[in-house]
Order: structure tokens, then C-alpha cells, then sequence
């Protein structure tokens, strides 16, 4: 077949993986699916016929159609909005689960289901809502098709929601994995992560990644206080990206006023409340809006980085070092604008959390990403940030102390090498279904040159770019202090009260 050299080849590493693997530390409680997994044998008991894999397996039984990714007007065009995007259609429709994870054995839709569920479905993502592999997020259900049910899935916390992601545009089928498991070695907390292969009704939909949804769960996931509708204070997890269909989760704070973030109808940085959701009462918006906007204040005063009343009252200063050295690392230019999740405990700081890597790594249609260049520290939060020296230099610190291990580059290319040996055949398998994708007609990257023809190819430039942005890092890590200095107004205008200040 087309696909088979790649099969063989990944199978081959896979087997020479067994040795390499024992030098790849996994550090806390972080699970490397590619190398924590149990070995499984080849099945003998069947014929070629029969779908068998030694991924984890996901059936979604549906009796209608899969709504069209985007709301349609009278004459079944899509709808356009005022800042140019196309409406997304959100509707759910219901369906059935079935999810296969022998421990020891492979993976067929004949075998009994690890976990069987009732759920509701929809199309999720924004640009990628818009390719021929579609990402879906599944809300499971009990039996009345009403009351959300908790499900574990390989292990992951149980919840009733997750997303899958379908690598499209990402020919090697590796950035979100990497990237995800990546940070979760290093923040203290990133969405989980499992390789799958999907089938819809008895139609083959490929390689896909199960991930944890960014929510509240008592037992995993974002760990905060329970939200008590009674009480005005409460945890909360915001959002800043391209606002909520819901007013009432909408959420205005100072940093809008401040040109930090963005006032409702822009395409990005509009902030929104993402819990409390179901329970969220008026009193703690007003909370929400009030309590976000103390650290804005305190980011934007005179006085950020005074001990007593500076930002670092606010916010888990790592964390925010963590997830801005994570995004520049991997080139993830949504974060700050798109997809970039926040969370607070109650009496706690806020800490950022990662989401949503498919454009990293130099993977915007639009344009090359320039690997020699930083981005993030004039975006929201960090243009300010970025003025307190001791912010810059943590973040150099941080850097190198990484540079070790997590961003040890020799590592990270093991890392892609051993996660495509991984997935093995399957590769093959995505793309029987998929492989047009690799042709002329189908390129979305601009220019041209930059689409890969092979899986092998695609392989080849992500390791290039690590490589590339890895050196890049290391020589410049150090301009940012270039960032580093306060502001004149503070300096002639606010201490400086002898010489005409205020």
C-alpha cells in the first residue's frame, strides 16, 4: 500500500525503542502513553478483514447526520459575523459511546466496550472546524439522555466532558501530544492526553487524541473549591479568546478599559467565565469581574512590583514564567488572545493553563512563523509583566534550568521519534483515509513550499523546527531583558515627587 514504508519503518523504531526508552526520564505523575504502555502482541485469531489496533478505540453510534460546522442562512450560505468569522454552529446532537482499552490484548468493535455511554456531540474547534477531519467534544450522559455522567477514559480523571482532536493540518499527528504532555511535566496542571482511533456509525475517521476538557473536577483536572451559589466569593476558571454566545458569562474587567484585553465583539482577547457555569449568579460575575480586576490594577499601577500591592499579590509567578516559556518554545502564538484558560481558587492565585498546540511549531496557514523572534512578552498580561526585571530574569532562569530536561533538545526529537514509532500502523491507517491531504490540491499552508508531501517529510520539518527554534532560544534568551525597565511615569512622575512629580 502507499503507506506501508511508514508502517514498517515506525514498527522497526518501535521494536529499537525498547532500548532507547530506558534514557528517557519521566519525571512526577505525568502518564507518556507512548511510553508507558503495556506491549501487546500481534493477533492471530482473525483475518485481515477485521479493524484491530493497538490503540485505544472509540465507536460514536449516531442515528442522524453531523450537523453542518457553521450556522447557515435562509439560502444555505454560512453565516458571516461583523469581525468577518464564519457563525459556528454549536448544535449537539445525541449518540451513543463505545470505548475499547484492553490492557494487554488489541482493540476491535466486536470485543466488549471498556466504558459504554449515552452522550451528546457536536463539531468543536474554530479555524479547524472548517477541514475534512472534523474535532468533536462529547458530553456524556446517563440513559435519560439529561443528567451529565462521569466516565473514565485510559485512565484519565472521570468526567462527563472530552474532546477529541483531529490532527489534520498537523500531518505528523504528534504537536498536541507532544505539547500537551510537555507541559504537564512542568505546569501544575495540563489537559491529559491518549491517542485513539475513531470510527463514527462504521466509517473509519483515524488517528485522533482523547484530551481532558479544561473544567472543575474535585478529583483531577482543575482541582478548586466547589462554587456554593449562596456564597458571592468562589473559584473560577476564565477564558480569554473570542468571547461567549452567553451575556451572562461574558466578563468585562479593567484590563478591557487598559487595552490588556478585549471589549465584547472583538475577535480576540474578550474574556468569559467558564465556571461556575450552571450555578453562576449575578453576584459572582460582579465577584469574578471585580476580583480579576485587582491584579490588572496591580499590573497596571505605578506600584506593580512592590512588594505589598505589586502583582505577585495575584498571580502564581511561575506559572505565568512556565506558560510563556512553553508557548515561545513550541511557537503557540494563539495563547495570549486565543485559548488561553485561567484559574483562581478561592483565597488562592490565578495560574494560566495550556490549551490547544495545532498551530505550533511554525503551522499557520496564513504565514511562516519565524522560529528567530519572540512574540508573547508585548501580548495582554505579559507587556507589563515584561517590565519588571525580576520578572525577565526569572523567566531567563527558568529557562535554563528547563533547558536541562524538558527542553532538552536531544530528548524532544527522541520524544517525536519514539510517539510515531508509537503509533505504528496506524499511521498507515489514517492516512488510507486521509493521504490526499498530502496532495497539491488539498495544501493549507502558505506559501506553498511549506506543505509537506510525506508523512516522513512532516516528521522531518517538525524536528527541523525544534532544532531551529531550540538554537534560537538559547542565543537571544537574554534580549529579553531589553523588556526589563520601569516605566518613565513611574520614575519621574510618581517617586520622584522633588522634581516635579505628582
Amino acid at each position: 500500500m502507499k503507506y506501508k514504508k511508514i508502517s514498517i519503518a515506525a514498527m522497526a523504531a518501535m521494536m529499537i525503542g525498547g532500548v532507547l526508552l530506558q534514557d528517557v526520564e519521566v519525571k512526577g505523575n505525568r502518564y507518556h502513553q507512548h511510553l508507558e504502555v503495556l506491549p501487546k502482541a500481534a493477533c492471530t485469531e482473525h483475518g485481515a478483514d477485521v479493524f484491530c489496533t493497538h490503540l485505544p478505540l472509540m465507536q460514536i453510534s449516531i442515528e442522524e447526520s453531523m450537523p453542518n460546522p457553521y450556522l447557515l442562512d435562509a439560502e444555505g450560505n454560512p453565516v458571516v459575523l461583523e469581525n468577518g468569522e464564519k457563525a459556528k454552529n454549536q448544535q449537539t446532537i445525541p449518540a451513543k459511546i463505545s470505548y475499547f482499552d484492553a490492557e494487554a490484548a488489541n482493540n476491535h468493535l466486536t470485543d466488549n466496550a471498556a466504558v459504554t455511554s449515552r452522550a451528546e456531540v457536536r463539531i468543536r474547534g474554530n479555524i479547524s472546524r472548517g477541514y475534512d477531519k472534523k474535532g468533536y467534544k462529547i458530553k456524556c450522559k446517563e440513559d435519560d439522555q439529561i443528567t451529565n455522567r462521569k466516565v473514565e477514559l485510559s485512565g484519565m480523571t472521570a468526567d462527563s466532558d472530552w474532546v477529541l482532536h483531529g490532527p489534520y493540518l498537523d500531518k505528523t499527528l504528534l504537536r498536541n501530544y507532544l505539547c500537551y504532555n510537555l507541559s504537564g511535566e512542568i505546569m501544575e496542571y495540563a489537559p491529559n492526553v491518549r491517542f485513539c482511533e475513531l470510527f463514527i456509525n462504521e466509517e473509519y475517521m483515524g488517528v485522533y487524541l482523547l484530551t481532558e476538557d479544561v473544567k472543575y473536577n474535585k478529583n483531577g483536572r482543575v482541582m478548586l473549591e466547589k462554587s456554593d451559589p449562596d456564597l458571592k466569593e468562589t473559584s473560577y476558571i476564565l477564558l480569554a479568546d473570542r468571547g461567549s454566545d452567553n451575556p451572562g458569562k461574558a466578563l468585562e474587567t479593567f484590563g478591557a478599559d487598559s487595552f490588556i484585553t478585549a471589549l465584547p465583539g472583538r475577535a480576540g482577547g474578550q474574556m468569559e467565565i467558564v465556571y461556575p457555569a450552571g450555578t453562576l449568579t449575578e453576584e459572582q460575575r460582579k465577584y469574578i469581574s471585580k476580583d480579576f480586576s485587582a491584579f490588572e490594577k496591580a499590573l497596571f499601577s505605578f506600584d506593580y512590583d512592590k512588594k505589598d500591592r505589586g502583582y505577585q499579590n495575584y498571580i502564581d509567578v511561575d506559572s505565568f514564567i512556565e506558560y510563556f516559556l512553553i508557548n515561545e518554545l513550541t511557537m503557540n502564538y494563539d495563547a495570549m488572545g486565543f485559548s488561553t484558560y485561567l484559574y483562581k481558587d478561592i483565597g488562592g492565585k490565578l495560574h494560566l493553563c495550556v490549551w490547544d498546540f495545532n498551530s505550533a511549531f511554525d503551522h499557520y496557514t496564513e504565514s511562516t512563523s519565524s522560529p528567530h523572534t519572540f512574540r508573547l512578552q508585548t501580548k495582554m498580561w505579559y507587556q507589563y509583566l515584561m517590565k519588571d526585571p525580576k520578572f525577565v530574569d526569572a523567566v531567563i532562569e527558568r529557562y535554563w534550568e528547563l533547558r536541562k530536561e524538558e527542553f532538552n533538545e536531544e530528548a524532544l526529537l527522541q520524544y517525536v521519534d519514539d510517539a510515531a514509532a508509537y503509533l505504528g500502523p496506524a499511521i498507515e491507517r489514517n492516512y488510507e483515509k486521509w493521504g490526499y491531504s498530502f496532495a497539491e490540491a488539498s495544501d493549507l499552508l502558505i506559501p506553498q513550499e511549506r506543505n509537506p508531501r510525506s508523512y516522513e517529510e512532516a516528521i522531518r520539518q517538525l524536528k527541523a523546527t525544534i532544532s531551529e527554534r531550540i538554537a534560537y532560544m538559547d542565543e537571544s534568551i537574554e534580549r529579553l531583558q531589553i523588556m526589563g525597565h520601569e516605566s518613565l511615569n513611574k520614575k519621574f512622575n510618581h517617586e520622584d515627587t522633588e522634581k516635579g512629580g505628582f
